[in-house]
């Protein structure tokens, strides 16, 4: 989580930003005394040409950092104009570029009592704009300014619910996500989860920089069994991704591994994979996490109905081709769906350190005609990969499994998730600063 304090930001943002400002603001000349000690007058100039004229305004919060990663100071602040009415800031980014300083971003941001509660802290190459929604509700929102692109780049809201505070976490670069659930007065944590968060974009998109659709496996919490055993990332780690279209869904795992173990025989044990699946809560207003009930953390009946297994071997990328051996459901598949068993393709390509694993499984498996996509929101999907490295067949005991999760497959709070993106919906937010710029260069030259 940026190895960030989030409640300390919270509470630095708002007891800084009184110190500085008290509750009046301050008029640019005097913002612009502050800004000397960073950046020369000209520079200084950029800003106050780049902010409304002829019209006044003032200035509550503001810090300086490096969110673009160039090395250079960049700035941030909040406007109030005296002309608003409404009870509404305005966010100013502003990035070094080519020695001049550039508005990247503008936000409306609300506030209920007064701007203090909008607030500005520049740290870990990101730039934290912190909102309360109201008593002991907040969030903070980060965003780096990488390539030519302002990439919000995580997410966390806290929340009162009773006796219990509710914290959420997302990142959406990292594809991190975690969910806590602390009692309030004794800083007591009855719930914790973390997770990773795929997005599966529709096949054949293009993902924009800016944008992930890749993770990277290889957290030493996320092995569930052997850890012991496990030397770092190049003994087992993997990165995944998923796409779909309409009939079918796809994975591709590359995999670094550094003694590959084939299965030699039926019996004998050796490296491979399982892809677990919950589709309980697919497009479904409920959750596979707790939830707050009369002062409770009220856990989701384990019971399930909807998980299935598939295991894959890799072959030995020789005489031997990638092979599902099992798949398993927690209930009894119907006609359809062991037909559609026989539709999962496999492959597995050797690399240097390590190999690909793909797999291409029809939604008939899970019961669906074609994707389950719902076109207003993402459809969450349960999911876990499990990869099981084996380094010596002789010792099966020495075994590791690197999941995506905490994972238990008896869990549904265990599970990791797919996200199924409608074609015209984006996990995160990126936005090209040279998008206006290339648009007007291809309409000169005739596009």
């Amino acid at each position: 989580m940026r190895n960030r304090n989030i409640v300390f930001i919270i509470i630095i943002v708002f007891l800084i930003g009184g110190m500085l400002y008290g509750q009046s603001g301050s008029r640019f000349p005097e913002f612009a005394k502050k800004m000397e000690y960073y950046f020369d007058k000209e520079l200084i100039a950029d800003l106050e040409k780049a902010l409304p004229q002829g019209v006044n305004y003032t200035i509550w919060g503001w810090d300086v950092g490096d969110f673009s990663g160039d090395g250079h100071y960049d700035v941030a602040f909040v406007v109030r104009m005296a002309s608003e009415r409404k009870r509404i800031v305005q966010v100013y980014l502003f990035v070094d570029m080519d020695g001049f300083l550039t508005q990247v971003a503008k936000f409306p941001y609300k506030f209920i009592n007064t701007p203090l509660e909008v607030g500005i802290i520049i740290k870990s190459n990101a730039c934290l704009i912190t909102k309360k929604h109201k008593q002991f509700n907040w969030s903070i929102r980060g965003y780096s300014f990488l390539d030519g692109n302002l990439v919000l780049y995580d997410d966390y809201t806290t929340e009162r619910k009773g006796k219990f505070t509710k914290e959420t976490y997302c990142n959406y670069q990292k594809l991190e996500s975690t969910l806590k659930y602390v009692l309030t007065k004794k800083k007591q944590t009855k719930f914790f989860t973390k997770y990773t968060t795929i997005p599966a974009y529709p096949r054949g998109r293009i993902i924009y920089r800016g944008y992930s659709s890749e993770a990277h496996i290889s957290d030493i919490d996320f092995i569930s069994r052997g850890a012991w055993y496990w030397t770092g990332e190049q003994d087992g780690s993997y990165d995944i991704k998923t796409v779909y279209d309409d009939e079918y869904l796809y994975i591709s795992m590359k995999i670094r591994d550094d003694n590959f173990v084939p299965q030699y025989c039926d019996t004998c044990i050796g490296d491979y994979v399982q892809l677990w699946f919950d589709f309980s809560n697919i497009n479904s207003k409920t959750s596979r996490f707790p939830q707050i009930k009369r002062n409770r953390v009220i856990s989701k009946n384990n019971k399930n109905e909807e998980i299935f297994s598939i295991t894959i071997y890799p072959g030995d990328f020789y005489d031997k081709r990638a092979y599902v051996s099992a798949v398993s459901s927690t209930r009894d598949l119907e006609d359809y769906q062991k037909a559609a068993v026989k539709n999962i393709r496999t492959a597995a390509v050797l690399r240097d350190s390590g190999y690909v694993i793909k797999a291409k499984i029809p939604f008939r498996l899970f019961g669906y005609e074609v994707a389950p996509v719902d076109e207003d929101n993402f459809a969450t999907i349960g999911f876990t990969s499990v990869f099981h490295d084996i380094d010596n067949e002789f010792r099966p005991e020495e075994e590791t499994e690197i999941a995506m999760s905490k994972f238990n497959p008896a869990k549904p709070v265990s599970y990791a998730e797919i996200l199924l993106i409608p074609q015209d919906k984006w996990y995160g937010s990126a936005k090209n600063f040279y998008r206006r710029d290339i648009l007007r260069f291809l309409l000169e030259l005739g596009f």
